[in-house]
């Protein structure tokens, strides 16, 4: 399912290339009204298995996203909007038990050449096969990793193009989800409102690619208010770490990240090591607890606040549970309207998130329902997580500057 969402009147081309070359993409026009969202089933437009999209509008702010589910899948983010020459993806994993694969999609008509190179605990691993890969003008690929860097605890990828452009996304894969990710540049500065779901282990994964180390500050922002500088840590050159979240506070809460030199960082929320002897737990009447949270989920973080967010896709699964997560990492309180898009909009409801801290708003999905726009009193950062009998999706908003 393709998310779109708008606050002013637009005419949309969902595009869906083919992997016969020369062969001409399925389209799709959309028409959205002011303050509007659609949801699309690929599958209506063409069915033909994992394939990237394009979705493009003649008028903005506008902002798309995607949900992906299957049987025992759920797993989305937003779309890019900007198309640079150098991405950072962090945040994967070839432990026992995890997959990686790197999607790459060349939506121009030029060939695109890429030089691939990872990095993990042991430092940078260059991969002279995929030095000047090639991908073909509208095609796209899909590298596995798992073989390639077996048994990676922190694996995270730099993707480089020395003639034309090409799009990339991580997907890190458990026994039973997936979670997938676009690529970044890298800032001094992350945000993420959401780390976790149900009783799934959060972490944040930073990653240098810097020459030299960076001192990394994280601070926490909960439901009852901050905890700055809750951990420092420095990120050696080409050696990213993952930090274990769940041992420095409680969920639900967000996370910020200033550092003094230009870091990618992702959030990831990973399966807990359970141990197969242990008694289930019991719910309050002495019963069996229902069954946790199963998954796996990661998104990338947002570099600054801002009064306005568009959130897409909120609607593809009309029997999970959407919650937009609200954090205010400034010094003021901010009013903030959550306003449902859709031909069935309902009123926005109104929250107070005060200075420091984040508020969970769940939110109805459905037909009528497609999207939601957010609107503070004073810039605060937004992400969405989706809980489904199949699995997690952690998914970044787009803000509206």
């Amino acid at each position: 399912m393709i998310g779109l969402a708008s606050e002013v009147a637009v005419e949309a081309l969902v595009s869906l290339p083919s992997p016969i070359p020369n062969e001409a993409p399925d389209t799709l026009p959309l028409t959205l009204r002011a303050l509007d969202a659609v949801d699309l089933d690929v599958g209506s437009v063409v069915r033909r298995g994992e394939s990237p999209a394009i979705v493009e509008f003649d008028d903005g702010p506008a902002a798309a996203g995607a949900v992906v589910w299957s049987d025992a899948v759920v797993t989305g983010d937003r779309c890019v909007t900007s198309v640079p020459k150098q991405w950072h993806l962090t945040g994967g994993s070839t432990a026992t038990g995890l997959f990686v694969e790197l999607r790459l999609f060349n939506p121009f008509a030029e060939l695109a050449k890429v030089d691939i190179t990872a990095l993990s605990e042991f430092g940078s691993e260059p991969l002279p096969e995929y030095e000047g890969f090639d991908v073909a003008g509208r095609s796209w690929a899909t590298i596995d990793l798992t073989t390639t860097l077996p048994l990676r605890d922190v694996l995270s990828v730099l993707v480089s193009t020395s003639q034309g452009l090409v799009i990339p996304s991580l997907v890190l894969s458990g026994d039973t989800d997936e979670a997938s990710w676009p690529g970044s540049g890298p800032a001094t500065t992350w945000e993420f409102p959401v780390t976790v779901a149900g009783e799934l282990e959060p972490f944040l994964t930073i990653s240098n690619a810097g020459d030299s180390p960076v001192s990394v500050i994280v601070d926490v922002y909960g439901p009852e208010g901050p905890v700055e500088e809750a951990t420092t840590v420095e990120v050696q050159a080409s050696t990213p770490i993952r930090i274990p979240l769940g041992e420095i506070a409680a969920p639900p809460f967000g996370v910020r990240l200033r550092s003094d030199g230009p870091v990618a960082a992702t959030v990831e929320a990973l399966p807990p090591v359970v141990d197969e002897e242990s008694v289930p737990p019991e719910d309050e009447d002495g019963g069996e607890a229902p069954p946790p949270v199963e998954g796996v989920a990661g998104t990338v973080g947002v570099r600054e606040p801002s009064e306005r967010w568009l959130v897409p896709a909120t609607g593809a699964l009309e029997d999970s549970v959407a919650t937009i997560w609200v954090m205010n990492t400034g010094s003021t309180p901010a009013t903030v309207a959550v306003e449902p898009l859709g031909p069935g909009s309902l009123e926005p409801d109104k929250v107070v998130v005060e200075a420091g801290t984040v508020v969970a708003v769940e939110v109805e999905s459905g037909d009528d329902i497609e999207g939601y726009r957010v609107v503070g009193s004073a810039p605060v950062s937004v992400a969405v997580s989706i809980v489904d009998a199949r699995g997690v999706a952690f998914l970044s908003a787009v803000p509206v500057r």
